[in-house]
């Protein structure tokens, strides 16, 4: 995962910022939105498509600040739980994110050798219509990520689903340890690049 995004950057300028280093070298990418105001979150589920084009970027832009829309944010990365081009579509493919415009919804690229290969991939169709309708239900349910109750708490979403304040419910106090740990969508730190050892590399961010 890409954190600590400027939140005005949208994900055509993150795949150009990408691209810089590692030209067409993606083969998903996820910029969560906050669809109340149309701007990020601040970070993005992006897949490389081998291990050393996450290291060359890493790199070359780990810990840098990403001197657009005159942000002073640095830029973060850690590992997601979910791993793989693969895997990342299975989880958003039933979501009901994939209704929304298409800006806002996730981009996967084709990964294969050739002249394609980073080019722009039509998403899979959805294959559990019960799960996109219970997505759908659960976006009319939640806060957008972050988005406070009014009464010090936080509800946040499960993939890809923005909605309204349930009026009906008091709000669920969240623990520090699990608003950590929702807001980077279950990711776990990215180990630092200097000296690293192969074996800390067998998974894209």
């Amino acid at each position: 995962m890409v954190k600590n995004i400027p939140n005005k950057m949208t994900d055509k300028e993150l795949i150009t910022y990408i691209n810089k280093v590692c030209p067409r070298r993606i083969d998903f990418l996820y910029l969560r939105m906050d669809f109340q105001n149309g701007c990020n979150v601040g970070y993005a589920f992006v897949n490389f498509i081998s291990v050393q084009d996450l290291l060359r970027f890493a790199k070359a832009r780990l810990n840098e600040k990403w001197n657009i829309y005159s942000s002073e944010k640095v830029l973060q990365m850690s590992y997601a739980n979910y791993q793989g081009k693969e895997a990342l579509v299975e989880k958003f493919k039933n979501s009901c994110i994939m209704d929304e415009r298409e800006e806002w919804r996730p981009k996967i690229f084709f990964s294969d050798p050739g002249p394609n290969q980073g080019l722009s991939e039509e998403f899979p169709k959805p294959t559990h219509i019960r799960r996109k309708e219970r997505s759908s239900y659960n976006r009319g349910t939640l806060y957008p990520p972050g988005v406070s109750t009014g009464a010090g708490h936080y509800r946040y979403l499960n993939t890809g689903n923005i909605g309204n304040p349930v009026s009906r419910h008091p709000p669920t106090r969240v623990s520090g340890e699990d608003r950590r740990r929702r807001r980077g969508a279950d990711s776990v730190s990215f180990p630092s690049l200097v000296g690293a050892e192969v074996e800390d590399a067998t998974r894209s961010g």
